[in-house]
């Protein structure tokens, strides 16, 4: 028996008997429970129960002037939902009938076997935990209900949802005004097949019925449309499936947008936003969720590549909020150890564990008020994850060795750049705790998606580094400005932040050109396609070089470089030039990146 899991389960004994109230508080209090309350008669039990709640209720059937029946059918009307052990000398069918019938949990003949009452009462609390659960879930998602409602009103976008039989369930406010422009008949509760009788007017009909029977999304497409008005107006449609989360679908949701209108307000699309850097579509969207999510206190998922701007999204989340003035305390998941994380975020309490010499308060306290921001919240173990789904659902939790609570008032933001739905899938992450965290997502776009951006980027790293590099770069060419756009940037905008820092190092002159970019860059299609470096790669694996090298871009890159280059030189028995050939690139390239990757030829064994 796990004593420690029976702590904080208070229970009220009713008894006349003083003798066998004093037993069973003995019995209980021996197995852990607590704190294990008595009351002598009926009114004593009512007060009892109307000062405090129970996880259990234990009551003899007879209890002076009043019966155990009379106290059974008090506490129903007073909507106390904790289970009901009734006490009884001589049981009878009418007996046990009324127990039942007002929801008594089981009776007990008296003389009372210890085990059969330590039994009893360990399965009355397991259902009742069971329904607290049951009923906090059910509470969560009409919450969760509750958001996507807010949000589903609040969005400029038209957003209408329609079931396997074409039937419009919902629209929010923005598509019942457009629609009342356009196809009144084109509303809640009527069938969209037959509200579609002008085809002109229902352009997404079509699209519509292909989600259905497919059950693949079509993603953002536009569509020219002429109003009764004879007004042109460009709209944007995307139509998803409305999944029932066990791989089917019951209908689609459809998102459209009036791109005309955006087009007259492009004036006033913002080029920065607090510390995030971008001018494309992809990025409006998020400045805007961050804007109407920061003023709310739900919990936020942000997501995306690698190198996104996770960070940098969470810090204006946090000046978009109420808290702005309160700290915002950040916790990289992966950089703590594993069994220095739980301490970390909970504190500790001085000897509760070899080392914690002193008193120490974790990052969840310090945050008390603000922000706490939680990045590769995928990679925390299964212990972690408890202690952090028990801390959302209460808002208080215990340093590691207290054994009093902290209550704290606190915003959790959680990152990701792993898919931590297929992570719930294969049973390494808590799906209680993804919801948790998944009240609202944020879904940062890769660069290679952000049109337009990399050229804004480079631009703002190019004056950055300059400046803190005392150095007269004023720009870039356009040769090489249109090598970087054409990149897919697997590393995103912290990859594109090293490459331009590594050419301001290299530019000698006023402009960065194609020579100060990297290899990758510049022979795109090379690497790509490594017809040749790939069969290089395969050679023997050459000896590794002195960990002092230094390198200006990613550290996987600069090991592939420094292979690639090393493969070369012993596969043309040490011929720069040769080497130079083999591997696309000018034989004063491929010396300077000898010298860069501190490659001595003397020390290949070719």
């Amino acid at each position: 028996m796990n004593k420690e899991a029976n702590a904080e389960t208070p229970i009220l004994i009713v008894d006349d008997e003083e003798s066998l109230r004093h037993t069973f508080q003995i019995f209980l209090k021996r197995e852990g429970y607590g704190p294990v309350i008595m009351a002598s008669n009926f009114e004593e039990a009512v007060s009892e129960l109307t000062s405090r709640p129970f996880d259990l209720i234990i009551s003899d059937i007879v209890l002076g002037g009043s019966s155990g029946i009379d106290l059974l059918k008090r506490i129903r009307e007073l909507g106390i939902s904790s289970p009901v052990i009734m006490i009884t000398g001589y049981p009878t069918v009418n007996t046990a009938s009324e127990a039942v019938r007002f929801g008594a949990f089981d009776y007990i003949q008296k003389p009372v076997d210890k085990e059969i009452l330590l039994k009893t009462t360990r399965l009355a609390l397991q259902q009742h935990r069971l329904q607290k659960e049951k009923q906090l879930a059910t509470e969560e998602k009409d919450k969760y209900r509750s958001y996507l409602i807010t949000l589903f009103r609040s969005v400029s976008d038209s957003i209408m949802t329609i079931d396997e039989n074409m039937n419009i369930i919902k629209m929010n406010q923005a598509a019942r005004s457009m629609f009342g422009s356009i196809n009144s008949e084109i509303r809640e509760g009527n069938n969209l097949s037959m509200a579609c009788t002008d085809n002109s007017t229902c352009f997404f009909k079509d699209d519509v019925e292909k989600v259905l029977r497919s059950g693949i999304e079509i993603k953002e497409h536009r569509i020219e449309f002429t109003t009764a008005s004879r007004t042109e107006k460009v709209f944007s449609l995307c139509i998803s499936p409305l999944e029932d989360g066990r791989g089917g679908f019951h209908g689609v949701v459809i998102v459209i947008r009036d791109m005309s209108c955006q087009a007259q307000s492009n004036s006033k699309q913002r080029e920065s936003f607090h510390r995030m850097i971008g001018a494309s579509a992809a990025m409006q969207t998020v400045y805007a969720m961050i804007e109407n999510v920061g003023k709310v206190d739900s919990a936020v998922l942000i997501t995306g590549e690698s190198g996104t701007g996770k960070e940098l999204a969470t810090e204006a989340l946090h000046l978009e909020s109420h808290r702005k003035n309160r700290p915002l305390v950040k916790v990289d998941c992966t950089a703590i150890p594993e069994n220095l994380l739980e301490s970390e975020l909970f504190g500790h309490k001085k000897g509760s564990f070899t080392g914690a010499d002193q008193d120490r308060m974790g990052r969840i306290l310090q945050a008390d008020g603000g922000t706490l921001f939680l990045d590769e919240i995928g990679d925390i173990s299964p212990m972690v994850q408890l202690r952090l789904l028990r801390f959302l659902q209460e808002k208080t939790f215990y340093p590691v060795g207290r054994d009093t609570p902290i209550q704290v008032d606190v915003r959790v933001i959680a990152a990701t750049n792993v898919n931590l739905r297929e992570k719930v899938q294969q049973g390494n992450f808590r799906e209680d705790l993804y919801f948790r965290l998944r009240v609202i997502d944020i879904i940062l776009p890769a660069l290679r998606e952000r049109n337009g951006d990399v050229e804004l980027l480079a631009n703002k790293f190019i004056q950055l580094f300059s400046k803190k590099m005392n150095k007269p770069i004023t720009g870039i060419s356009d040769q090489a400005m249109a090598l970087l756009s054409q990149y897919q940037w697997p590393g995103n905008i912290r990859e594109l932040e090293h490459v331009i820092e590594r050419s301001c190092v290299l530019c000698n002159g006023s402009t960065i050109s194609t020579e100060q970019l990297p290899l990758e860059i510049q022979h795109p299609q090379a690497y790509a396609h490594p017809e040749n470096t790939a069969s290089l790669l395969q050679e023997k694996p050459a000896r590794r070089q002195s960990d002092t090298a230094v390198s200006f871009t990613a550290p996987s890159q600069h090991h592939f470089f420094q292979n690639s280059i090393i493969a070369a030189l012993k596969k043309t028995g040490g011929n720069k030039a040769k080497a130079a050939r083999l591997l696309s690139m000018d034989r004063s390239t491929l010396y300077r990146k000898l010298k860069e990757l501190k490659i001595n030829i003397n020390t290949i064994d070719i």
